[in-house]
Parts: C-alpha cells; structure tokens; sequence
C-alpha cells in the first residue's frame, strides 16, 4: 500500500507491480474507448455509415474503467471522502476513525462484490443483440472483477492499520 501523504515522483516509484498493471489495463480500455467513439463518430458523420455495437461496447468499456479506476483509488487509499468532521477530532480519534471508514468500506465493496456476482451469473449465457457471437458476461464481470480487486485492496489497508 502506498502511503496517501507522497507526494507524485515518490508515489509512482512506490506503487506494486499489481497496481501498475492494473493501471495500465484501464489506461488501454480508455484509449480503446476514445478510438472506439472517435471511430463511430468518423463512421456516423463522415461516410454515413454508423456501427450498431459500437456505443454499447463503448458503454461497458467505460464501465470496467469505472470498477477498475475505483481499485485503484482504494489501492492509493485516494478514494472520495469527507474527512472535515474526523480532522477536527484529534489524531486518536482520527485514527480510529480511519479504521471505522476502511470497515465501513470493506462492508460496501463486498456487498457490491456479491450483487455483481448475482448479475453476471444471471448473465452468464445472454448475448448481445448487435453482437450475437459475444457473450454478455465479458461485461458484466467489470462489477465482481472490480470490487474483488478493491475489496483486496480495501482488507490489505485494514491489515496495515496500526493503532
């Protein structure tokens, strides 16, 4: 895990090697969503000839670049959060704070791990209506893949609390 209070330089050169793949996989997905939509929109307007799949492979790329982005803020421990009211409280009561928010974060992650299991299982043997030879499941495993991996991230952060 990576210490939140580094500054960039220090940071990347810190950061696993799972992480970097794991950046490195969403970086690619949203070059192949900005050529994807850059290619319909060429396609659409230019030579009238617009591609049916193409705006819903763009939608599912963007949502595995979502759940994969989400891993990797809980990886960087950079995920949203309020923190104003925990500041004020103290360093001890931050601290525990801290722990009670990783908690609270494991919960909803493993919580959104299970419904993405539910749905992509349900999933499992549908195809796409413009794409008939891809199964829908490649898309739907963005939401399991994406919490497990920052449910991963989430329970290594809660081992490396320290009182």
């Amino acid at each position: 895990m990576i210490e939140p209070h580094l500054a960039g330089n220090d940071r990347s050169t810190r950061e696993s090697v799972d992480l970097r793949i794991l950046t490195l996989i969403g970086s690619l997905l949203l070059a192949a969503t900005v050529s994807l939509t850059f290619g319909q929109v060429l396609l659409r307007y230019f030579f009238n000839n617009p591609q049916t799949w193409a705006e819903e492979v763009g939608r599912y790329l963007f949502i595995w670049i979502t759940f994969l982005g989400a891993a990797v803020a809980f990886a960087r421990d950079t995920h949203i959060r309020v923190d104003a009211v925990i500041a004020l409280l103290g360093s001890k009561v931050a601290r525990r704070g801290d722990l009670f928010r990783r908690l609270v974060e494991a919960a909803a992650v493993a919580m959104l791990l299970y419904s993405g299991i539910l749905v992509a299982w349900k999933h499992r043997n549908a195809s796409f209506y413009t794409m008939p030879d891809m199964p829908q499941v490649i898309f739907y495993l963005a939401v399991p893949v994406g919490s497990a991996l920052a449910l991963f991230y989430v329970m290594r952060g809660i081992m490396r609390w320290k009182a």
